[in-house]
């Protein structure tokens, strides 16, 4: 079965991950073991760089959102995967499986959540602070909901929405862009048109003196 790298800003930007699990090294670094819902392939997420426990989403070194579906769990296309690139990525050094560990309710089902993210995960979904996302909510920019789990009151954002409005940012950005080198290609232009009059008219004043020379 061959192993297909996945390059930061290429592919998937949230990954849906089921039969998931948490593996740490010796050296602390944690990854995430699983199958991807959307390719249905196994996979091994890059380090993890940061995880919340209560919406069970993760970013990874890659930039990458995963959001753990589903009770924890294996499958045997991810231990294969993780099989071929546990010494890679370990250095050769050993692991455990810490899931249980910072995820006490990882066995516990929880509401269907796959198509949400919570506002800290969109934030970084869409590269943009915390608050630049309440105030798009507020302004009805982003659609979401409250959902009350226990004593917490966790803001959800569709992923969809998200999505969608992260391609809105990056076309916004593209004709920003395209303005700015619109602007520097006529500036330089002007500036050739200015240097080449500036350049004649010293030509003329040149020829003027040797004529007054005469």
């Amino acid at each position: 079965m061959p192993i297909h790298l996945h390059p930061p800003r290429e592919g998937l930007e949230v990954v849906r991950l089921l039969h998931w699990s948490i593996r740490e090294f010796e050296n602390g670094s944690r990854f995430l073991v699983g199958f991807s819902r959307e390719i249905r392939d196994g996979r091994v997420s890059a380090a993890i760089v940061e995880l919340d426990v209560v919406t069970r989403s993760a970013r990874t070194a890659s930039g990458r959102i995963y959001q753990l579906v589903g009770l924890s769990g294996s499958n045997s296309e991810a231990e294969y995967v993780f099989d071929c690139v546990a010494e890679i990525i370990g250095g050769g050094s050993g692991w455990l499986d810490v899931t249980a560990k910072l995820i006490p309710d990882c066995r516990v089902r929880k509401p269907d959540d796959l198509e949400e993210l919570s506002v800290d995960a969109t934030a970084r979904l869409l590269g943009v602070p915390r608050l630049i996302v309440t105030k798009l909510i507020a302004d009805n920019v982003l659609p979401s909901r409250i959902d009350a789990t226990g004593y917490r009151r966790i803001r959800r954002i569709p992923t969809a929405a998200v999505l969608v409005y992260r391609e809105i940012l990056r076309a916004k950005q593209d004709a920003r862009m395209g303005q700015l080198v619109d602007a520097s290609e006529h500036a330089d232009d002007a500036e050739n048109e200015t240097s080449g009059s500036t350049r004649g008219l010293r030509a003329r004043k040149k020829v003027g003196v040797r004529k007054l020379a005469r």
